[in-house]
């Protein structure tokens, strides 16, 4: 079985600390996510400090245990990043 879920979320930019940063991230599992870690995870992670989009990516696959894709903006650029 394969589960998906998708959260926007938004984090304070490591760069500049006056622009906060809004994220879409699409998390894939075949394994049952209970939504409150995810939740818990992002208010944890993102919500009260500076983080990249990268890392943030990247954690959030490591710590749930998912396939996590991010997509997000900085300075008209759109990044977006991939964590198996």
């Amino acid at each position: 079985m394969k589960n998906t879920y998708e959260i926007q979320v938004m984090a304070q930019c490591p760069v500049n600390p006056t622009d906060t940063d809004l994220y879409q991230f699409h998390i894939e599992s075949e394994a049952l996510i209970e939504v409150e870690k995810i939740t818990g995870f992002f208010n944890e992670n993102a919500g009260k400090q500076k983080v990249f989009q990268e890392d943030l990516t990247r954690q959030c696959a490591v710590t749930l245990g998912a396939h996590v894709t991010s997509v997000g903006f900085h300075s008209g650029v759109k990044v977006t990043c991939y964590a198996p």
